[in-house]
């Protein structure tokens, strides 16, 4: 059976979406120390986080498109070369201005690469519980940020630095491009083989519905994203001693969050209702951390934000747009991917601005950015489940 055949495919790339987990805020743990090694400050390391944006703008633009016409293999095999490459070279970069090229090419291509050879695969792998599937690349990418805190203490009480942690993640990409070469993949669209001719053709109109799920990508990791890179600074202000705990406490709220999530789908509940809910309630939440300026509010919030910001919204979109067009899935997906390597990009410097501008004020600034963008989240949402009742209605 198919999946059988592929099932440790589909562990290696589930062990690489931890490793992403713990790339999309390993930089962000070691501000300082970048700031320093690039001769800069903490506004040109978020902006350098940031950078990996531009390269996943690009990378949706192709990899998606490759992945469906060369296959997933490629995409998995290139996308982990070139986080290693990522890794050993921001290390390397002697100023700022070569970290954000490092981080644009290395980082966002990467990853775009990556998602190509990943997400469209385990859907494919698992042809009956497709949005799952994807959802659970969520639940391993919470694992990788949980695990994160635990490897920078280890790395710090055995004495090898951040130097030692990134050239460990370069090896480690390194080693799963090479097992990746040896792995059996699916054709692309080989889940479908045997549908009807209208299934298969993936050829839909471009509806309202499906322009808010592309936009989706941006909303649902800008809000997390925003979150996860700027949490810190705020921990300092409302005098939480040890800020690394929070993301832990995020971590393990998203995992338990896909989790939930997983199961209330298996039971029925329809993906565009857990993507107008869930930012009604992660606005709530930042809400709650805007108002109560207190550090034990900032755990209750981190767990809030890990539960329904963190919890898979934007594998639940993509899975949805995967389902639109079967056989152009990781085209499809790419779309979304697009949105959200644009989140990647933009956000942070968007942050980076208010941070330069409001001085101490910053931190409470980007919790109202990032509620204004938990509504329009909801609004889109909301578009996508009144299209999805119309067509039920219909049929």
């Amino acid at each position: 059976m198919l999946n059988k055949k592929y099932k440790p495919t589909a562990g290696f790339l589930y062990f690489g979406t931890i490793m992403m987990g713990i790339s999309m805020s390993i930089l962000a743990q070691y501000k300082g120390d970048f700031a320093t090694l690039w001769h800069t400050d903490l506004s040109g390391v978020l902006n350098v986080i940031g950078a990996a944006g531009l390269g996943g703008i690009i990378a949706a633009l192709i990899t998606g498109r490759l992945s469906d016409k060369f296959g997933r293999k490629i995409s998995a095999i290139i996308g982990n070369v070139i986080q290693s490459i990522y890794y050993f070279g921001l290390l390397l970069s002697p100023n700022v201005t070569t970290a954000y090229i490092v981080a644009a090419i290395g980082g966002g291509l990467g990853n775009g690469f990556i998602n190509a050879g990943s997400s469209p695969t385990l859907i494919e792998i698992f042809p009956k519980n497709g949005s799952v599937a994807n959802l659970m690349t969520k639940f391993m990418i919470n694992v990788g940020q949980f695990l994160l805190p635990l490897f920078i203490l280890a790395a710090n009480s055995t004495g090898i630095g951040y130097r030692g942690v990134f050239i460990t993640a370069g090896i480690v990409y390194l080693v799963l491009a090479l097992i990746m070469a040896f792995l059996p993949f699916p054709q692309p669209g080989e889940d479908v083989k045997g549908s009807s001719k209208q299934e298969k053709s993936g050829k839909k109109k471009v509806s309202l519905g499906t322009v808010a799920l592309v936009l989706i990508g941006y909303t649902s990791t800008a809000v997390f994203f925003l979150w996860l890179n700027t949490y810190q600074e705020l921990a300092v202000q409302y005098g939480v001693k040890q800020p690394s705990i929070l993301q832990s406490i995020y971590a393990v709220a998203a995992a338990v969050s896909v989790l939930i999530t997983s199961a209330i789908v298996k039971k029925g509940v329809k993906e565009s209702t857990i993507l107008t809910w869930y930012p009604v309630l992660s606005a709530c939440s930042l809400l709650l951390a805007l108002v109560v300026r207190q550090s034990f509010i900032l755990y209750i919030v981190s767990a809030l934000i890990g539960f329904f910001a963190a919890g898979g919204l934007f594998q639940l979109a993509a899975a949805l747009l995967a389902k639109m067009y079967p056989e152009l899935k990781a085209t499809a997906m790419a779309a979304a991917g697009f949105m959200s390597m644009l989140a990647n990009m933009t956000i942070l410097s968007i942050a980076s601005v208010i941070v330069k501008s409001a001085g101490a004020n910053g931190q409470s600034l980007i919790l109202v950015l990032n509620i204004v963008i938990c509504i329009i989240g909801t609004v889109l949402g909301l578009i996508v489940k009144k299209e999805e009742d119309h067509l039920n209605e219909v049929n």
